[in-house]
């Protein structure tokens, strides 16, 4: 299934299903989930698959991240081309966040697979919103 901004909702859904099927773990689209996210990208790699054949699967967890955001964080997946970021995500679909933010929910999971522990799920969720958002006043 290609990514847009109507279909990644149930991409993300297919790789909440597979997950529950292959490694018997519930993902319940809240934040400290993306902690997992990054483990099993890890673990994808550690197989020896290539990202060609991790590709889906892939995909369907940078989806999942997105969707973590979407549910959590006020953002909306919009075109990468309607964001003016054609240039820097290689993927159709990205992110955005208060304030006209542009977020690459699905290349974070690809980086982690491709270049590790660097690219973190989990940390580009505390950077990108829990450091963003008003501190309480004392």
């Amino acid at each position: 299934m290609t990514p847009t901004v109507k279909t990644a909702p149930q991409i993300a859904q297919g790789a909440v299903a597979l997950v529950k099927k292959k490694f018997g773990f519930q993902l319940n689209y809240d934040p400290p989930s993306l902690i997992v996210i990054d483990l099993l990208a890890d673990k994808i790699k550690e197989t020896g698959a290539t990202e060609h054949q991790a590709s889906g699967l892939l995909l369907g967890l940078g989806c999942y991240v997105g969707e973590v955001f979407v549910r959590h964080a006020r953002a909306s997946w919009r075109a990468t081309a309607e964001m003016g970021m054609t240039r820097t995500c290689a993927y159709p679909i990205i992110l955005a966040l208060t304030g006209a933010v542009g977020c690459d929910a699905i290349g974070i999971v690809f980086r982690r697979f491709a270049e590790g522990p660097a690219w973190s799920a989990a940390a580009l969720y505390e950077s990108s919103v829990l450091r963003r958002e008003p501190k309480p006043q004392a």
